[in-house]
Parts: C-alpha cells; sequence; structure tokens
C-alpha cells in the first residue's frame, strides 16, 4: 500500500529535486567539456610524440640498426605514463621493432593505415581491457615512405581524472542537498503549521463545529490605524476577523452590500494594502468568514426548512390521499412524482419505470391522442376533463379522465406538468351495462309482440307445406321447391322460438351448483364432435373450487353458448381451453373459455352482447346467443367480459359471485 506524499515531503522533494537537477545540468557539461580537451591534449601530445619518432628513425630504418630503434622507443614509452605501446613497421608492413613483452599483436598491423599523401592517422580502438587511441605516422624522406610509427595512448588517466572531478561534483551537491534540506525543513514547518490547523478547523466544520477560529487575533486593527471612532460600524472593536469580510461596514470607501461584493474595492484601500497577510494568512482569514458566513445561512436555512416541512407534510398528505391519480412530469414529460393511487392504476412498477425514461406519452394508447392533447396544453396552458384510453404497465387499457396544466419558460418551452388523472373505466362499463339492459328491455319487449304475430303464421305455412308435400312425387320438381319453402320456414320458426326465449322471462330455479360438474357435461356432449373437425377442447378445474348459487340448466346453456362461439370463430383447426379457478379477493369463481380463432375487431367487441348481432355468415346464428348468456350472467348477478386480438383469439370470463368461500 502506497502512502502519498504530505507537504513536508513535497517541500524536501522539490528542493532537492532542483539541488539534484541543478548539479546534473552542471555536472554533464562539465564533465563532456573537461573530457575533449583532455582528450585533444592527450592526441596532440601522442601526434607531436609519434612525429619526433618518425623523424628520429629515418636514419636507423635506413641504416638497419633496429637494436638502436628499440632503444628509442623504449625511451618513449618511458618518458610519459600515456604511452602505452609504440612499433614501427617497414614499407611491407613487416614490423621493424615493437615494445610489446608478450609479443606482437599482428592484428595491429592493418587496424590503422595512413592513406598517402595524409601527414598522420588516428583510430580509437577498444582491446578489451582498456580504451586506446592509436596514433600513426608515416616515416617519410623526401616522398619516399620508409615505413610507419603507431604509438598507442591510453585514456586511462583521462577516465581518472574525470572520475575524480565527478567524484569532487558528487560531495559538492550532496552539501548542497543537505543544506537544502535543513533551509527546507524550517520552511515546510512553518507552512505545515498553519495548514495543520485549517485542516483540523475544516474537520471541526464537518462535525458540525461553526465557532472554530484558525486566525490569530488581530494585532493592527482599521480603526486604529485610521484613527476612527464610529462604533456604530460593525467592524468596530472586532479583533477576529478583518474589515472587508463584514458585511455592512461605515466606512466611506465601502461598496453597500455583503462582502463579496465590496471585496474588490476594498482591495484598493490602504488598509488592506497595510495589513493583508500572505495566501496562508488570507486563507485562514477568508475561512472564519466562511464558517460565520454559514453559521448564519444555516440558522436561516433551519427555521426556513421547519417552514417547509410543515408545507410539505400537508401538501404531502392532499397528494398521497388522493383516490386519483396524481403526477408531476419534466419538460419531456417524463414522471418525477407519483401519487399510491397512480402507482396502482398504472402498475407498482411506475416510478422504476419512469427513472428509465417511462412518461406521460407512454401511458396513453393512442399516440396521436397525446399529441393532440398535448398541443392543446401547450397553447392553452392547461386542459381539464380530456377522455382517453390509458394503458397501464401490464398492456391493459383503462378509460381515463385528464386534467392538467404546465410551466412555460419565456421562449415557450414546457418545463414541467402537474396533472390528474381519474379512472372512469367503471363508470362507462355500467353506463355500457345499463344501456345493454336497456336495449335487452327494449328488444324484450318488441321480440315478444313480432313473435306471436308472425308465429301463427309460420304454422299454417309449414302446415300446408308438409300436406301438400304427402301428396307429391319424390322425384318432381314440385316436390324439391316445397323442401326448400318448408326448410326455410323451420328456420324461420327456430328465429321466432329464440325471440321467444329471449323475450319470456322463465322462472329461475336457484340452488347449489356444482360448476365443474355442469361444465364437465357440456363438453361430454361437444368434445367428440368437435374432435372430428380437428379442434381440441382442453380443461382445467380448480379442484377447491366452492359452488354457486343458480340454475344449473341457465348455466350449462351460457357454457354452451361460449363454447359454441368459440368454435365457430376457428376455421378449420384449433383449440379450446375451458378452465376454471376461484378468485379468493373477490370471492367469485371464473369461468374461462379461450380459442385460438380469429379473434374479434376492436371496432364492433362493444357491441357482441347485442341482439341480433352476429359476424356469422346468413343462416349460420341468430346473433342471441350471448346476448341470452348476458342476461343469464346478469340475472345470476355475475359478470362477463372479453379479451381479444385479431388472428390471436379471444377470451371470454364469466365470473359469479360464489356461494360458500373456499376454505
Amino acid at each position: 500500500m502506497t502512502m502519498k506524499l504530505g507537504i513536508r515531503g513535497k517541500i524536501y522533494c522539490g528542493m532537492i529535486s532542483i539541488v539534484l537537477l541543478t548539479g546534473l545540468m552542471i555536472a554533464m557539461p562539465v564533465r563532456f567539456m573537461v573530457e575533449r580537451a583532455l582528450s585533444q591534449e592527450s592526441l596532440n601530445k601522442g601526434i607531436s610524440m609519434a612525429l619526433t619518432l618518425a623523424a628520429r628513425s629515418q636514419d636507423f630504418i635506413l641504416g638497419m640498426d633496429f637494436l638502436y630503434l628499440k632503444e628509442m622507443m623504449d625511451k618513449a614509452i618511458q618518458s610519459s605514463n600515456d604511452v602505452s605501446y609504440s612499433f614501427i613497421l617497414n614499407q611491407q608492413g613487416q614490423v621493424l621493432s615493437h615494445t610489446f613483452h608478450n609479443g606482437f599483436p599482428v592484428e595491429l598491423k592493418t587496424v590503422n593505415p595512413v592513406p598517402v599523401g595524409q601527414l598522420s592517422s588516428v583510430r580509437f580502438l577498444d582491446t578489451g581491457k582498456e580504451l586506446i587511441y592509436d596514433i600513426a605516422v608515416p616515416v617519410l624522406i623526401g616522398d619516399m615512405r620508409l615505413g610507419t610509427v603507431h604509438i598507442g595512448l591510453s585514456k586511462t588517466r583521462i577516465n581518472r581524472t574525470i572520475n575524480s572531478l565527478l567524484w569532487t561534483m558528487a560531495v559538492l551537491i550532496g552539501c548542497s542537498v543537505l543544506i537544502a534540506s535543513l533551509i527546507g525543513a524550517g520552511f515546510a514547518n512553518q507552512v505545515i503549521r498553519r495548514v495543520q490547523k485549517l485542516h483540523q478547523a475544516s474537520e471541526q466544520v464537518l462535525k458540525g463545529n461553526l465557532d472554530v477560529i484558525t486566525a490569530p487575533r488581530l494585532k493592527t486593527t482599521c480603526w486604529t490605524l485610521m484613527d476612527c471612532r464610529n462604533e456604530g460600524c460593525p467592524a468596530y472593536g472586532e479583533d477576529r476577523q478583518r474589515c472587508w469580510n463584514v458585511e455592512g461596514t461605515l466606512c466611506p470607501s465601502c461598496r453597500e452590500g455583503e462582502c463579496a461584493t465590496k471585496s474588490d474595492a476594498c482591495r484598493n484601500c490602504r488598509l488592506y494594502r497595510a495589513v493583508s497577510g500572505d495566501e496562508i494568512q488570507d486563507l485562514a482569514e477568508s475561512f472564519d468568514a466562511m464558517t460565520r458566513s454559514l453559521k448564519h445561512t444555516i440558522s436561516q436555512l433551519e427555521a426556513s426548512r421547519k417552514t417547509i416541512e410543515v408545507s410539505e407534510k400537508k401538501y404531502r398528505r392532499i397528494f398521497e390521499s388522493s383516490m386519483d391519480m396524481v403526477f408531476v412530469t419534466d419538460g419531456q414529460g417524463r414522471f418525477l412524482d407519483v401519487n399510491q393511487a397512480g402507482k396502482t392504476i398504472i402498475g407498482e412498477g411506475a416510478m422504476s419505470s419512469a427513472a428509465n425514461g417511462f412518461s406521460l406519452s407512454d401511458v396513453f394508447s393512442s399516440p396521436f391522442e397525446y399529441a393532440d392533447i398535448q398541443r392543446d396544453l401547450i397553447r392553452q396552458g392547461f386542459i381539464k376533463d380530456r377522455e382517453f384510453v390509458l394503458k397501464t404497465l401490464s398492456g391493459n387499457e383503462l378509460q381515463a379522465l385528464l386534467s392538467s396544466s404546465c410551466q412555460l419558460d419565456t421562449g415557450g418551452e414546457v418545463l414541467g406538468c402537474e396533472g390528474i388523472i381519474k379512472d372512469i373505466t367503471q363508470r362507462r362499463n355500467m353506463e355500457q351495462q345499463l344501456l345493454q339492459a336497456d336495449k335487452l328491455a327494449s328488444l324484450g319487449q318488441l321480440s315478444a309482440g313480432v313473435a306471436h304475430e308472425i308465429n301463427n303464421p309460420l304454422g299454417l305455412i309449414l302446415g300446408y307445406t308438409q300436406l301438400m308435400l304427402r301428396e307429391e312425387p319424390d322425384s318432381s320438381q314440385k316436390y324439391e321447391d316445397l323442401k326448400t319453402i318448408e326448410k326455410h320456414t323451420r328456420n324461420c320458426k327456430a328465429i321466432v322460438e329464440a325471440l321467444l326465449n329471449f323475450a319470456r322471462k322463465t322462472e329461475t330455479k336457484k340452488v347449489l351448483v356444482d360448476v365443474n360438474g355442469a361444465i364437465e357435461q357440456v363438453i361430454t356432449v361437444i368434445r367428440h364432435q368437435f374432435e372430428l373437425s380437428g379442434i381440441a377442447v382442453r380443461t382445467r378445474y380448480d379442484s377447491d373450487l366452492p359452488q354457486v348459487l343458480g340454475d344449473t340448466e341457465k348455466l350449462k346453456q351460457v357454457v354452451m353458448n361460449l363454447v359454441m362461439n368459440a368454435r365457430q370463430s376457428i376455421s378449420q383447426t384449433g383449440q379450446i381451453n375451458v378452465s376454471t379457478r376461484y378468485d379468493t379477493r373477490n370471492h367469485e369463481i371464473v369461468i374461462a373459455v379461450e380459442d385460438t380463432g380469429s379473434g374479434i375487431p376492436p371496432h364492433i367487441i362493444t357491441r357482441i352482447f347485442d341482439p341480433f348481432f352476429t359476424t356469422k355468415p346468413t343462416g349460420q346464428g341468430t346473433g342471441l346467443g350471448l346476448s341470452v348468456s348476458y342476461g343469464i350472467v346478469k340475472e345470476h348477478g355475475g359478470e362477463i367480459t372479453i379479451d381479444s386480438e385479431p388472428e390471436k383469439g379471444s377470451l371470454f370470463s364469466v365470473n359469479l359471485p360464489a356461494a360458500i368461500q373456499a376454505p
């Protein structure tokens, strides 16, 4: 785990780094210059020695006096500690004399040749043990070259001199670092002590103590320096804070208002220039002024908070206790707050969905309806009791009324909206049920009269047709025509009898009914016929289903009508699911008949319980099955609802009150 440097460490590191970098910046060029100067001096000396040897060796080479050549080269090596070796080559490259004790290294013959016309040649060699400058000078008599003199200058002395210089500089840099550390320690202690005091004061402020004081008492005050006796000035007698940090001072040169407003003017005051401290002193005084300002502001905020809290509780209570949905949105329509009634209407995940961008437009089933309402809302600033179809998080649709108002900025942009949504689905359903009951009552009376008026003529037509059929042979055309008349007459009588059954209020014999058993009796009758047509009938019964107080035959008629209706909605193959369950919350028995048929288009779904309304072809239905079922369910104190989606099927649900609550 690494620890961060404090101010003390940073000051130390800064000063030491400056000294080290300065020393390195001086040492590197000095080393380079000294090395270059010493190397150049050594090379000049070596070239001079080689030229001297070349001049002195001319006669001895011509006289083939190799002993004297050897003696001359030995003296040259002894005259300087820098010379490592010396040797002379003849014109053919043969060694005439050398100073090597362990034999002449033959590779030196060719490492540094002197080109024709050149007076010397220098080659830098690395022997593996030491670094050497090989200096070669030709031995000339006129234009004729007799041989070549080679002298090897060691770089060891130069390196020793440079290393000695570097060690001296390192010692000097070390002394400088030590001095810098001592100076930095004194400076750091002064800064850290004052910073630590500020840090301790800030920790006290974090704990809630706003009475801390970090700046020392004032030694020079404004009233003494300016010889002021205005005791009504807020800064008079104040020995803990500067006058430029005090609001409402009465100095003629002070600008009115808070200290932040007049601070620029105070900087031009002679008092400010006379007594203002360094940056840390100014920071301490500003810190004290800040804590006093915070204390005053917090006391004001606390008083405001209590007032707001009382108001918030009052309006929050109204907000949450409303039985209608109350909401608040931002400028983009995203929900900021929804009361409990709204969460119940939309769905319990309303606010979590709002965090992911769920907005007011998402509760509208029709986007065009939302666009129309939004346009009126922006134009008028409010809307009142606008009816629309509300879509819940679960996908259900409800009839609702919206009243809302919005806040606009100067440019006409919406800043936010608040409003109320009232669920009127139950009221609309009741209106539909009342309208349905009115239709049934009116049509029942009409149907009874019409049925009685046309039933007798139909009986006569059917009777005379049957008499005429007895006298006609089966193969005659007239016989076929009479059979057609008989068929359609019987169809008319079936419709009339259905009308009479619909209109006639028969006595209901209510007993305790086993719903599962009654449904199974109906399914047993139609299952085989349906399966031959490619339609599977599946049943799922609740084994703990309580009984219902009702008429067994009429309830069986309801199930039969719903199953037959499901059968006729399936064009070829499909499936019908019949199930029962007990709704413990409402103490109701739910009978569900679901099919995989063609479904019901949305524009006619509100008319399916109307008498004589049918989507079936002529001759395949009277349009009274669902109407009769609706009347029977209502007579038993229940409800019948439908949920359908085109091309996917329909679900009819019958809710009947339970006679005995399930255990």
